[in-house]
């Protein structure tokens, strides 16, 4: 990142030379090196922002600020280094004291000596969208650490800075930033795109998703209207093969960075037995990621880059971690080879099946044997719709989720889309004109009708043309699924609007950041003068841009041309007259029913012949049936655990991991439970919860249980965050637990007594209410 922070550094020996007469007065002059707005408790700015020179000419600097949408501006002040003063409109103010300029409004800062003006600082702010959240980044690069220059200078994308982050007014301390992206990265200048690992899983501030530690910030450096890959993501995220996005100002150091997209890494989700592939276009490098190909999905011809090429971006855990033996003990290993080529074995077979002409591997295994046809057709949608350059193989996505034989591949997540949506007009290299347009005779080579990835004469292999092309039951169930979804591709134009009136003073802020497009790939966007394509009722006319980011709504109003276009062939093309949505339906439907038993789930499925409605029930299982110690269903041994309690104790049982619910008081046994069901589990994963009860003068002194091999682990309060709440995880055997517990003794003193001739005497003593315990004073 080269960083243009507001940097002045006056020289004194320069200003004595021009004016000898003032030696003396500019001698003893200093100015300041930098400018910044620093974090108060009032103006919601976590940390320092730094003032952005753009220009230097005649000891004037010009600089601008950029400050995010929540932040309140009255309580945001100028600082500098140094100990001299600032006027602005006849008033001076001290370093820390200097009011901000007015949002939009030029203001000039002038620095004097005596009466003479040292510099001047023209400065104009400018502030974000309230609803776009800001991110704070602070990197460390002192004791050795990769520096921010070093991180943004490695194309490659191994270096990795430490830090902290600030996300929705809350700090993140165990940042760790690389860069990420290929054309994007090559493209960018002073925006960046980077994934991001936090400390902590988090929700992200308006993001539909789970909690994840790995997310992606988009620069969008080739997108000038920054909404291309959030309007697409949007509607992907509707149809269940994308993930939902929002966008956030960065600042990075106290530098603002611009406006991002920000959405979960894309694998942040892969399951333990599961993995994501990339079909895409580039060559790993020696070491990276493992990569094949596949018989019959052809490479380029006539280009250099190697497209179809499969890379495994990520495998879960499970299967790349074998036990291996080493001497008497079970240790693990990483063999990622042996799992790629598991998968590369699958994947041919999966492939051999889409490509027969009768959907039929050589195995006998129908094409949707392996793929989610449903997934699949979501996908062919997506990229018909937004008609991705990328569709003919690159950043196509696809996952699985384990590798049992009912485990399918699954299409998506959705992704990189800033070179789609109409965005490609001028560059030739991506096909004419006519391919990228949207509507009547724009985009088909066969009937002209609008159609995009059936491109019968495209130069490389589309495994979505193959599907449509080959299988009319995949025709079918695309236009099942748009029929089923219309309602989300009929309402994005709307969706889109919202998102433009949201991000518009961030993306302008933004856009005064990053001015120009870059060239190469920049020209995408661009349209030099009104351009119209297409005809009739899909007539669209792309407004004139010019090659300048600050007419942001030029770009935004090209989108919204583009998605209210496609939406309508959309509905023109793929409305099914027979189709009937199942809320208006009389079902009939046909259930297909697997009983639960005392180790498995069940399942029942209904499926509707009239309006192909699916519904999936899960059926728990049932209890065991223990008959003197052993389920005479399954033959699983019960487990018990006997509970002994010192005099002032006693346990309450519970049967599930919160400690609510149902429960045994004065337990003196009990067994493992499943800790969400509360089902009894004697398998081997069962839990134990229980809490300690203490009458009144006693408190605990320890809780064990025995035998260790009978369970994992023994929580206490600290785990379980309940006051004398206690776990046995993982118990696979019979064991005791032992509670011990101590009168704290409230004692009463009893005065010595004589011995008579009649009666025996006794000393001095004390005796405890509680426990009844007698103590002598010995």
């Amino acid at each position: 990142m080269k960083r243009r922070v507001c940097s002045v550094l006056l020289t004194v020996v320069m200003i004595v030379s021009l004016i000898p007469n003032l030696a003396l007065t500019v001698n003893a002059a200093t100015a300041p090196t930098m400018m910044w707005v620093a974090p108060t408790d009032t103006n919601n700015i976590p940390m320092q922002i730094d003032a952005f020179q753009t220009a230097y000419s005649n000891n004037t600097y010009t600089c601008q600020l950029y400050l995010p949408g929540n932040a309140d501006l009255t309580s945001c002040y100028l600082s500098w280094d140094g100990d001299m003063q600032a006027t602005v409109d006849n008033v001076t103010y001290s370093s820390g004291t200097c009011p901000i300029p007015p949002v939009g409004v030029e203001k000039t800062y002038s620095f004097k000596n005596g009466y003479w003006t040292t510099c001047s600082f023209k400065i104009t702010a400018y502030q974000g969208s309230e609803n776009v959240p800001p991110i704070f980044i602070d990197i460390d690069e002192t004791n050795g650490n990769p520096t921010i220059a070093q991180m943004d200078g490695d194309a490659d994308h191994e270096t990795t800075c430490v830090g902290r982050i600030n996300i929705d007014g809350n700090w993140d301390e165990g940042l760790k930033i690389k860069g990420r992206g290929n054309v994007s990265w090559s493209q960018a200048l002073d925006k960046r795109p980077y994934n991001i690992t936090l400390g902590s899983k988090i929700n992200f501030p308006g993001i539909d998703s789970p909690k994840t530690k790995k997310w992606s910030i988009l620069a969008e450096i080739l997108d000038p209207s920054l909404l291309c890959n959030r309007t697409g993501f949007h509607l992907a995220h509707q149809l269940d093969i994308g993930q939902d996005t929002t966008s956030a100002d960065v600042w990075m150091n106290g530098e603002y960075q611009g406006c991002y997209t920000v959405t979960p890494k894309t694998d942040s989700f892969v399951t333990n037995d599961g993995f994501m592939i990339e079909e895409d276009n580039y060559m790993e490098p020696e070491g990276g990621d493992p990569q094949f190909t596949l018989t019959g999905l052809n490479e380029s011809s006539g280009w250099s880059s190697c497209y179809n090429r499969i890379t495994v971006k990520k495998m879960g855990d499970n299967l790349v971690v074998n036990d291996v033996a080493v001497g008497n003990e079970t240790g693990k290993t990483i063999n990622m080879t042996a799992a790629s080529t598991e998968i590369r074995a699958w994947l041919q077979d999966a492939w051999d099946a889409i490509r027969s002409n009768n959907g039929y591997n050589s195995k006998g295994k129908y094409y949707t044997e392996y793929i989610d046809i449903e997934s699949f057709a979501k996908m062919y949608l997506m990229h018909e719709y937004v008609k991705s350059y990328d569709v003919c193989a690159g950043s196509i996505l696809f996952h699985r989720d384990g590798n049992s034989d009912g485990d399918k591949l699954i299409a998506g997540p959705l992704w990189d889309l800033d070179n789609a949506m109409g965005s490609v007009y001028q560059n030739g290299s991506l096909g004419s004109a006519d391919d990228r347009g949207t509507g009547d005779n724009h985009g088909d080579r066969r009937s002209g009708q609008g159609r995009f990835i059936p491109l019968v004469n495209e130069y490389k292999t589309s495994i979505y043309k193959t599907l449509w092309t080959k299988h009319s039951d995949f025709q079918e169930e695309v236009v099942f699924q748009y029929n089923k979804h219309k309602p989300a591709f009929q309402s994005l134009a709307g969706d889109a609007q919202d998102m433009f009136d949201t991000i518009e003073a961030s993306a302008r802020m933004n856009h005064f950041k990053v001015e120009k497009i870059p060239g190469d790939h920049g020209d995408n966007h661009k349209y030099s003068s009104n351009t119209t394509l297409g005809s009739g009722q899909y007539q669209q006319t792309y407004v004139a841009t010019g090659d300048s980011r600050t007419n942001w709504d030029k770009y935004a109003q090209n989108l919204k041309t583009y998605i209210t276009t496609r939406s309508l062939w959309f509905t023109n093309t793929f409305t099914d007259p027979n189709y009937v949505d199942p809320a208006n339906c009389n079902h009939q439907y046909n259930v297909v029913e697997v009983p639960a038993t005392c180790t498995a789930d069940g399942s029942r499925t209904s499926d509707c012949p009239i309006c192909r409605d699916h519904i999936e029930e899960v059926l728990p299982k049932i209890a065991h049936d223990y008959q003197n110690g052993v389920c005479s269903m399954c033959g699983e041994v019960l487990r018990t655990a006997a509970i002994a309690c010192s005099p002032g104790a006693s346990v309450t049982v519970y049967e599930t991991q919160d400690i609510t619910g149902p429960s045994v008081e004065n337990a003196t046994s009990a067994n493992p439970r499943n800790s969400d069901t509360g089902m009894i589990d004697c398998a081997g994963d069962g839990q134990i919860n229980f809490v300690v009860n203490l009458e009144p003068g006693y408190e605990l002194e320890n809780v064990t249980a025995e035998p260790s091999t009978s369970f994992k682990n023994l929580k206490g309060p600290a785990d379980t965050k309940i006051t004398n709440g206690y776990r046995l995880t993982k118990v696979n055997g019979d064991l005791t637990i032992t509670v011990t517990a101590r009168c704290v003794h409230d004692l009463k003193a009893h005065e010595a007594v004589e011995a008579t001739c009649t009666e025996a005497g006794n000393n001095a003593y004390w005796s405890c209410d509680n426990c009844g315990k007698y103590f002598s004073d010995a």
